[in-house]
Formats: C-alpha cells, sequence, structure tokens
C-alpha cells in the first residue's frame, strides 16, 4: 500500500500539479549518505524483509480492496483539499484529488488494461506509450511482497540516513524513469524515493517522496503522512480512513465518457 500512494498517487498529484510555473528552487532533502564498515543485505534479503515488515504476503493475499481518503495541501499554491484513492487486486487503482472547494478534480486510474487522466481544463486523457507503462507498474496492488519480480533489475547499493533512520539504499528503473529507493533497516519498510525522469512537459525533473507515519491497518503497515518535494512544488497527502475489502465495482475504474463538445451558439 506504500506503493500505492508513493508511486501512483504521486504520478498522479504531479500531473495535477506539473503545469504550474517553475520557481528557482532546490528541493531539500533530509537524506544524508552515510559510510559503514557491515555488509549489505543481498536483494532476495532485503526484499523477504520488506515483505514481512510491510505485513507479509499471506496479510496481503487476505485484501481484495483497499478504500484511502484524506486530506492533500499544497503551501506552494496555497491550496489545500481531498483526496481518495481506490485500489483493486490484482492492477486496478483509481485516485481523486480535489481542491478549490470542488471546483477543481482531477483523476488518474488504470483499469487492469488502459490507464486515462482527467480534469476540467483537459478533459479525459487516455495514456499511452511510457505513461501507460508507468501507470501500470504503480497500480500493482501488492507491490511491496512482489518487489523482486516488480524491479527485477534492482540492485542495493548502500546506506543512507533519512531523518532520524537508518536506510538501505536501492537502485531500480521504471518506465523513463531511474529510481532510488530507501528501506528502513529495521523494519524493511520503504520510507522514501528518489525518482528521475520526465515531467509532464518533457522535462527532467528529480522527486523525492518521504513515506511517514506508519501505522499498522488491516494486518499491512499503512504510511498516513506523504511528503512529496519537487524542484517547482511541495505536496503533503494525509491519510485520514483505510478501508479494506469494500465492494468497488470494476466500473469505478473505466475510462469515462469524453466529455461532449459545446452546443454552437445560435
Amino acid at each position: 500500500m506504500n506503493r500505492k500512494l508513493s508511486s501512483f498517487g504521486i504520478a498522479s498529484i504531479l500531473f495535477f500539479v506539473c503545469s504550474a510555473p517553475a520557481f528557482s528552487q532546490t528541493a531539500p532533502t533530509s537524506k544524508d549518505a552515510v559510510v559503514k564498515e557491515e555488509k549489505l543485505p543481498s536483494v532476495d534479503e532485503l526484499s523477504e524483509k520488506c515483505a514481512k515488515g510491510s505485513g507479509g504476503k499471506e496479510a496481503w493475499s487476505k485484501l481484495k480492496t483497499i478504500v484511502m481518503s484524506g486530506t492533500i495541501e499544497i503551501p506552494t499554491f496555497s491550496l489545500t483539499g481531498k483526496i481518495e484513492i481506490f485500489a483493486k487486486r490484482p492492477n486496478k487503482a483509481l485516485q481523486i484529488t480535489s481542491v478549490m472547494d470542488g471546483q477543481f478534480v482531477q483523476k488518474q486510474a488504470f483499469d487492469g488494461q488502459n490507464g486515462w487522466k482527467s480534469d476540467p481544463r483537459s478533459g479525459v486523457t487516455v495514456l499511452k506509450g511510457s505513461q501507460l507503462e508507468q501507470a501500470k507498474v504503480e497500480a500493482i496492488f501488492d507491490a511491496g511482497v512482489r518487489l523482486k519480480e516488480i524491479y527485477p533489475d534492482m540492485k542495493v547499493t548502500g546506506r543512507a540516513t533519512v531523518g532520524d533512520r537508518d536506510a538501505y539504499t536501492v537502485l531500480a528503473h521504471e518506465p523513463e524513469k531511474t529510481v532510488t529507493m530507501y528501506f528502513d533497516a529495521q523494519t524493511g519498510l520503504r520510507i522514501a524515493e528518489d525518482s528521475v525522469g520526465p515531467d509532464e512537459t518533457g522535462n527532467t525533473v528529480k522527486t523525492n517522496v518521504f513515506m511517514e507515519d506508519y501505522r499498522s491497518a488491516g494486518g499491512i503497515q499503512v504510511p498516513y503522512r506523504i511528503r512529496v518535494i519537487a524542484p517547482n512544488v511541495s505536496v503533503t497527502i494525509k491519510i485520514e480512513d483505510v478501508q479494506f475489502n469494500a465492494a468497488v465495482d470494476d466500473a469505478k475504474f473505466a475510462i469515462p465518457a469524453a466529455n461532449p463538445p459545446a452546443a454552437p451558439q445560435q
């Protein structure tokens, strides 16, 4: 579930803010490289530790759907709003972000085969190419227990500190993105992620994501606070409610009909 928030959800949020004008600022980070002599864990060992830390394969196998709701803050633009995330096994996902008291509602989804996004300005857009491939990866329901399958090239590269936590660093690749993941050395949970790749305008940007305030819910670990820092925006998501195995119809993830053209004026 941390994957659902830190990846699919974040990509959707950045789709909303990426068209904003860039400001001359550098994204701060609380991650520092540290040098220690201890042997690094293998990919197999760290993957297993992450799977166990996130709740374990057995706990995840009991879940069919996850529905989360909470708040979103975008202090860069003095915006606040609401966020909903719907996830359904094996690979369906929908995020709805609403700001300005519901005046602007943005959606992004993957229905198991097709991906799409929509907002009042652009209407419905079908995802293609690398955007579609990225949506496929980000919609995987139980990614926390399937790391090696999702990232066959993942490599444990070193150690770092994230805030006050010791972490192992892992290098991997997603469609058009290079990703550095930070796994808590004690719990195995993914607590941060750096990604470098093109944004909606084609410019290469680095995004820092911090997964914080993990709590046990439904037998798995859920980060109740997500912070995103990019060159021109910062975002904070706070989860307030999590529901498991609620009925979620497949139609919820389907591509909606395109907005009809405005009627010609007489």
